[in-house]
């Protein structure tokens, strides 16, 4: 086994931990967006260490380059939508409480 299959391994498995963290991240937070957060953040790093590791098996070729596009894309794409989604139901938990507000009065 070669530098490159060993590095592969190194990064694949560092992905998987962290994908693995992010799980009990989920399920062991407390409130929503601490949940979102280890989700988020775990996700991210994850996806960037499994990409790593399939970049530098593949070598820099069009299959490389398709990895490195995907990674891009997933990478720009995951922490708006998880703060779209924080947005909403911060402003969805406002809503819900400004209509307590009224009943009561």
């Amino acid at each position: 086994m070669g530098v490159r299959e060993v590095l592969t391994v190194i990064f694949l498995s560092a992905g998987f931990l962290a994908f693995l963290a992010a799980t009990a991240g989920v399920f062991r937070m407390k409130d929503f967006y601490c949940r979102m957060h280890a989700a988020g953040v775990c996700e991210s790093a994850g996806l960037l260490l499994c990409a790593a590791g399939l970049f530098i098996y593949e070598g820099f070729c069009i299959t490389g380059i398709k990895i490195f596009l995907v990674l891009l894309a997933v990478f720009l794409a995951s922490p708006i939508g998880t703060h779209i989604i924080c947005r909403a139901a911060y402003k969805q938990s406002q809503e819900a409480e400004r209509a307590e507000r009224k009943e009561n009065e």
